[in-house]
């Protein structure tokens, strides 16, 4: 590895660390409630076949660089037999032969350039393959969040259930009474009706939503708590998370790379404008060995417009890989604070939908109380509960968004499920 590489990866190696400790604190009890074990999703990202796709394309790119090493060059045997005819000569007919050994001789730097290539294209499938975990991860996060929405939502229909189920029995009980007419039982019998009937909906959808997730992420268990915790808050120290995003960017990572391949293989082709001669050796004989031969030749080919437009395709191509690079540094930079402010406003909407929650509901106890004394009608009852049970259902996917907005913080921050398996 050339110096400055060394010192590059050094200095990288210190910036994450120092915004590792900037926002390891962020990580809280919640989190480790909700998600699996770390060590657990690196059991099971490692072996989806992305992964391991990743793993062969960077054997393979090792490979690949051991030939560059050693080069195409090789020793070439020939030997050449023939019978040679003479007129008017005493001589008659006379066996020839010929045999050679050639090799094409590397000129010097071309070994080196060739080595420099193999280890950059390496270090791009390593930067793929982390883009690869990356995606896995991604993949469960949105699929965990799928599964969690429609849960939480199946559990809210349960609860408005329950609360239908007990209205219901009231309004039988003071029916029995006298104090209650017929048009409120089947008010609330249809009201708990609909209420069964998204029981069934949402709990089919959490059913198809959780085999997904078991399809795509097999042996893979979660924890299932009785109720979502508040979610909280991301730190404020804003510089902090989208210097870490971009620190951890495997798109970012992947972008340079890229550039890297593309410089070496330009000095590559800038190289081999100059082509590499052959030397040989000849031994023969000839008028039936009354004749020995012995000889070296050497064979030098000229450089063309062949090798010259490589050499200027490597050098578009570099500057290609250059733009490509600032364009995705670009959106990185971009989607970095979106995702921060994602996460923020995400949070912000939660307490919103929940402090709404928390006024309906008490809006709908009050007109229990009063329906139970005798005060309000039932109708109205009943739309309170149905509003706060609409409510109920947004804060529930409004602290859901908030969770997954935290993770994939956490996630693109490296502070989550990190690429402890990411092959080397």
């Amino acid at each position: 590895m050339r110096p400055r590489m060394r010192r590059d990866r050094s200095w990288r190696a210190v910036a994450l660390a120092a915004i590792g400790l900037a926002v390891a604190a962020t990580a809280q009890a919640g989190d480790e409630a909700l998600l699996p074990a770390d060590r657990e999703v690196a059991a099971v990202l490692a072996r989806t076949p992305a992964w391991r796709a990743a793993r062969q394309a960077i054997e393979t790119e090792r490979e690949a660089r051991r030939q560059g090493v050693v080069g195409p060059q090789e020793w070439i045997g020939s030997v050449n037999v023939a019978q040679r005819r003479i007129r008017d000569s005493a001589l008659g007919n006379t066996l020839e032969w010929e045999a050679g050994l050639d090799r094409t001789l590397r000129r010097p730097g071309k070994r080196e350039a060739a080595d420099r290539l193999g280890g950059s294209r390496v270090e791009l499938a390593q930067a793929m393959g982390s883009l690869a975990w990356r995606e896995q991860a991604r993949a469960l996060i949105e699929r965990y969040g799928a599964w969690l929405r429609e849960r939480e939502s199946a559990r809210v229909w349960r609860e408005q259930v329950a609360l239908l189920e007990a209205q219901a029995d009231a309004v039988a009980k003071r029916q029995r009474l006298g104090d209650a007419a017929r048009i409120e039982r089947i008010q609330v019998d249809a009201a708990l009706a609909q209420a069964q009937a998204q029981v069934v909906i949402a709990e089919g959808r959490a059913q198809a939503a959780r085999e997904a997730l078991e399809q795509q992420f097999p042996e893979l268990a979660f924890p299932q708590p009785p109720s979502l915790p508040d979610p909280p808050e991301p730190a404020a120290d804003e510089g902090a998370w989208i210097d870490a995003q971009l620190a951890h960017a495997p798109e970012l990572e992947s972008a340079r790379r890229e550039v890297q391949v593309a410089e070496e293989q330009l000095r590559v082709e800038q190289l081999e404008r100059r082509p590499d001669p052959t030397v040989g050796l000849r031994l023969g004989q000839a008028r039936d060995a009354n004749e020995q031969v012995v000889g070296v030749v050497l064979s030098i080919p000229f450089g063309g417009e062949y090798r010259a437009a490589a050499a200027r395709a490597a050098a578009s191509r570099a500057t290609a890989a250059a733009l490509r690079r600032d364009d995705v540094q670009r959106r990185a930079a971009v989607e970095a604070g979106l995702r921060l402010r994602e996460a923020r406003l995400a949070q912000g909407g939660w307490q919103r939908a929940r402090t709404a929650q928390d006024k309906l509901e008490q809006a709908a106890q009050g007109l229990a109380r009063g329906y139970q004394l005798g005060e309000g009608s039932l109708a109205d009852l009943l739309a309170a509960r149905r509003l706060a049970n609409e409510q109920r259902l947004a804060a529930s996917t409004s602290a859901v968004e908030a969770w997954v907005a935290r993770w994939r913080l956490l996630l693109e921050s490296g502070r989550l499920w990190g690429e402890a398996g990411t092959p080397q």
